[in-house]
């Protein structure tokens, strides 16, 4: 792809299904070997064409999620693959970055859900995703005659009760109201991180750091009373 950022729509679209065909010159079934390395080349071109194209939405609707560079690097990673392995179902009438784009915002949406179907996972745009507590790995002993109630329900009692008081006593230095209880319900409630660290008054990188240093240790203790 041409570093020329002078280049129109149209000639970025050209250029790239000039790549697509490329791509399709040589079957993704062949028994040649010849023929599946030339395909892989053409496609790593195509990647790399639309990775320098300009054209890649930055999926705005999801810059104000705290966890949004990584959600947008994970899902881009996946859309690439597709790309590779759908290339075929391209259809020529409309431009390829539509087709790209329209595939990268489902991606997207299906990272985050998933993220959010972990339970609590929130963490601020500018650190890594990190192990943290999830509902499935706390329940995943829990007996079937034990599921009355919700996953989120149970944990959710077994936080407020704490009978060791564990989570109670484990506070950020300095900021007894910012102890380990209320900040896993304020997550489990959903809560964002800067709506966390608002309420209880420290730093989101503070509060968040101190959360996941503790999620192994939180997570065998919470798991003795589920």
């Amino acid at each position: 792809m041409s570093n020329d950022f002078s280049l129109t729509d149209d000639a970025i679209n050209q250029e790239l299904q000039q790549l697509v065909y490329e791509v399709r010159r040589y079957p993704a079934n062949s028994k040649n070997p010849q023929d599946r390395a030339k395909r892989r080349i053409a496609l790593n071109k195509l990647i790399n064409a639309i990775r320098c194209s300009g054209k890649l939405s930055k999926q705005g609707q999801w810059m104000e999620s705290p966890n949004y560079e990584d959600y947008y690097h994970e899902a881009l990673q996946i859309t690439f693959v597709e790309i590779c392995q759908k290339i075929e179902q391209y259809n020529p009438e409309y431009p390829v970055m539509v087709w790209v784009n329209i595939i990268l915002a489902r991606r997207i949406s299906d990272v985050a859900k998933k993220d959010q179907k972990r339970g609590i996972t929130q963490l601020p745009k500018h650190q890594k995703v990190a192990p943290v507590l999830a509902l499935d790995e706390l329940n995943k002993d829990v007996p079937i005659e034990n599921e009355i109630y919700s996953e989120q329900q149970q944990l959710k009692e077994v936080i407020e009760n704490d009978p060791e008081n564990i989570l109670k006593d484990d506070y950020i230095h300095g900021y007894p109201q910012a102890n380990l209880k209320a900040i896993l319900l304020l997550v489990l409630e959903g809560k964002r991180w800067k709506d966390i660290s608002e309420e209880l008054g420290v730093s989101i990188s503070t509060a968040s750091s101190f959360y996941q240093r503790r999620m192994r240790k939180t997570i065998t203790y919470l798991k003795k009373y589920i």
